[in-house]
């Protein structure tokens, strides 16, 4: 009897330890969010769950997550600081002068585009857009605006649901 109270006790601190060490790396590390909105499609769609997890900087093409106005985000960075955006109006996006060749777009789009252009990405910051332009609010507009780092939840690397779309982004 005396090694079966042994055992359940182990069982019970191997438990305990795995769900503090998992409580842990998603409030530090990893944060899983639901997909609201059409503004990512055809990469996420509504209603998906994703993990996003803190990579430090972020990157061009990395898709991110953020904090605007207490609610969260998801978008593509587009460009960092020091970088100059310009969109024509067929919605073709330039960077430094160089087109950007964008395959997740299905359709271009200057959207709802209400700064002004061609604008400079301050430093800590990046400029950010959706991949349904048509649709996304974005840095192209003032509401939303070019987004700080420190606002930054972290890049988007898994999709958890649903299960027949699993996988890495």
């Amino acid at each position: 009897m005396d090694a079966y109270k042994r055992l359940i006790v182990g069982i019970l601190c191997a438990l305990t330890v795995a769900v503090a060490a998992v409580v842990l790396v998603t409030h530090l590390w990893i944060a899983a969010m639901q997909v609201e909105g059409e503004s990512m499609s055809p990469l996420l769609q509504k209603d998906e769950i994703v993990l996003a997890m803190q990579t430090g900087t972020p990157l061009k093409n990395d898709v991110i997550a953020f904090y605007h106005n207490n609610r969260i985000f998801i978008k593509r960075v587009i460009a960092t600081g020091g970088d100059r955006v310009d969109i024509d109006a067929e919605g073709r996006v330039s960077v430094n002068g160089t087109v950007l060749e964008e395959p997740y777009v299905s359709e271009s789009s200057l959207g709802d585009c209400d700064i002004e252009l061609p604008c400079q990405v301050p430093s800590g910051m990046v400029f950010v857009m959706g991949d349904n332009r048509p649709v996304s609010k974005d840095s192209r507009s003032a509401e939303i605006g070019m987004v700080d780092k420190e606002n930054i939840i972290g890049k988007l690397i898994f999709r958890i649901w649903p299960i027949a779309r699993l996988g890495s982004l």
